[in-house]
């Protein structure tokens, strides 16, 4: 969450810089920008949000299944409760492995979101220096 807070940070700051120096029409270009700017970052967050939601929920639903298992192993017998504890221990590598996953996952995509908001407002700059007879080679 804090690259998310960091990003929106960095994006903002660029953008305020950039709209001292614009006319109304570059500002407007610019605020345009920083609102999808804005809403990629929301994305990226809610995105990151939901796939930690899911995980945290499948290790709780695990963590009660090992509950339940723990019981019935219990009544059982020493040599069935050895099985037990080696399939729930595989269960919890290959959950956590999932996990693992997902979170790269998720630091892909809040990557590639800041690259590609980052390209806008590139983009915008240039179209907006263009317009002006500006030279873009400052974007």
């Amino acid at each position: 969450m804090n690259l998310s807070r960091t990003t929106l940070a960095i994006t903002l700051a660029a953008l305020s810089l950039g709209l001292s120096a614009c006319t109304d029409t570059q500002k407007e270009s610019a605020k345009e920008a920083e609102t999808e700017a804005k809403e990629m970052v929301t994305q990226a967050k809610e995105k990151s949000a939901d796939l930690y939601d899911k995980t945290k929920e499948g290790a709780s639903k695990l963590a009660d299944s090992a509950a339940d298992m723990a019981d019935d192993v219990k009544e059982s017998t020493v040599e069935v409760y050895e099985e037990v504890k080696d399939k729930a221990s595989d269960a919890y590598d290959a959950t956590a492995e999932k996990a693992s996953d997902a979170m790269d996952v998720t630091k892909e995509k809040a990557a590639e979101l800041k690259t590609d908001a980052a390209a806008k407002l590139k983009e915008a700059c240039i179209v907006s220096k263009k317009k002006l007879g500006q030279d873009p080679k400052d974007c």
